[in-house]
């Protein structure tokens, strides 16, 4: 099913039904084409482009944004709902969502001149151009935009880059990096810009950071860069905009990643009811534990509440809204949710959970790993609080996505 096949089930925002349809045709794509060959591409180590490029022609990537960039227009809840279920298939995968059908395309259109919006955006949600989004430095931890060390200084019509970033998912593969650069020392969180970076410019190297317990197929790597020079018109948005910039960015990335957290805490579910089904011990099923049976309770209550949370950030946006409290919540709870879930799947396979012919093991590192991205679990309570305090709201910028 072309992207364009994706489109013709609805020009707007998609119906309960059409949603199912497109759940059902990514679930079916995952099952059949890519579960089946996992442990092959794995030990390979080779990046999954051909994978990219079917979920592209498949109408993966292009939920959010109109046809006349190659997209279905049928809105957040499809992004949610594909995202989910890559997550659910096998997690690595799923960091395709945020780079191709999310952060990076939707910043390069809510930011980007119409050029770049036209050059880049549909290559990006096909899957035949790649994406990479750089804001995480050595030395940055939470406050990764106002103790940000690289630099762009104006040189005539250019800006030249030099510093580093680190934990940069797909950056050894991508054809483009929106790097977060400071423009202005002195200014703080104002003193921010973004810049829409081809790869292969002159003077941005790439080290791929090898993280064994990841697996092979969402690379993280280093990138430093060394007098990088970039024409002004790279710059995504006006220069001291780029605080403005992530954070919008962020908002949508923290939606696509509590569906992903949702999509492996469903995961992580449904693989301890069918093993507590199978495995036997003293004489009788595991599921008859009375333990078994509370930790399996406990993972479908949290995972159907985390579901309400994420698909209420996701109608939100759908309406038009700007939703950085909803997606905020979403990302918190779907991440402790998916933590918790994790935990409780090992404990329910013990010493099977290790085995490489299993993912539970996988599904333990990415649970952890992803209450790190887009804001860590302790950064999404304080911006909860502080709301909830009514000290800082998290909607005082008004940044609501642009009509696709």
């Amino acid at each position: 099913m072309t992207a364009n096949n994706v489109a013709n089930i609805n020009s707007s925002i998609a119906t309960a039904d059409e949603l199912k349809t497109l759940r059902g045709i990514i679930s079916k794509f995952l099952t059949e084409k890519v579960r089946p060959k996992i442990r092959e591409l794995e030990d390979a180590d080779e990046f999954p482009k051909d994978i990219y490029e079917q979920l592209g022609s498949i109408g993966a990537f292009g939920c959010i944004f109109s046809e006349k960039l190659g997209g279905s227009n049928m809105g957040f809840e499809a992004l949610a709902s594909v995202s989910e279920e890559i997550a659910y298939a096998y997690p690595p995968l799923s960091a395709c969502m945020n780079l191709q059908a999310a952060t990076v395309p939707l910043t390069i259109q809510n930011w980007g001149t119409d050029e770049q919006v036209r050059n880049y955006v549909p290559g990006l949600i096909a899957g035949k151009v790649l994406g990479s989004n750089a804001m995480s430095e050595p030395d940055g931890g939470t406050d990764l935009l106002g103790a940000m060390r690289t630099v762009a200084r104006k040189d005539g019509d250019c800006y030249v880059i030099n510093g580093a970033k680190m934990w940069i998912t797909n950056a050894n593969v991508a054809d483009l990096c929106i790097i977060y650069c400071k423009t202005d020392l002195d200014a703080g969180h104002k003193g921010v810009s973004a810049f829409l970076v081809d790869t292969d410019t002159p003077g941005f190297d790439v080290s791929r950071v090898k993280c064994r317990v990841l697996g092979n197929l969402m690379p993280t790597n280093s990138l430093t860069f060394t007098d990088l020079r970039v024409p002004k018109q790279c710059m995504l948005g006006n220069e001291g905009e780029g605080f403005k910039v992530a954070m919008n960015a962020m908002d949508y990335g923290r939606l696509v990643l509590a569906a992903r957290q949702l999509g492996l805490a469903r995961a992580c579910l449904d693989a301890s009811v069918e093993y507590a089904n199978l495995r036997t011990a003293f004489g009788k099923k595991i599921g008859e534990f009375q333990m078994i049976k509370h930790q399996i309770a406990n993972m479908m209550t949290e995972v159907a509440a985390a579901n309400e949370l994420v698909y209420k950030a996701a109608r939100l946006f759908d309406a038009g809204m700007a939703a950085p409290r909803e997606s905020s919540l979403a990302k918190y709870f779907a991440g402790e949710v998916c933590n918790r879930a994790a935990q409780s799947a090992t404990e329910i396979f013990g010493g099977a959970a290790f085995s490489d012919d299993l993912p539970i093991s996988i599904y333990l590192n990415y649970a952890k790993l992803w209450q790190t991205g887009e804001g860590s679990a302790n950064l999404q309570r304080i911006l909860i609080a502080d709301d909830a305090l009514g000290w800082k709201l998290m909607d005082r910028h008004n940044l609501s996505h642009k009509s696709t």
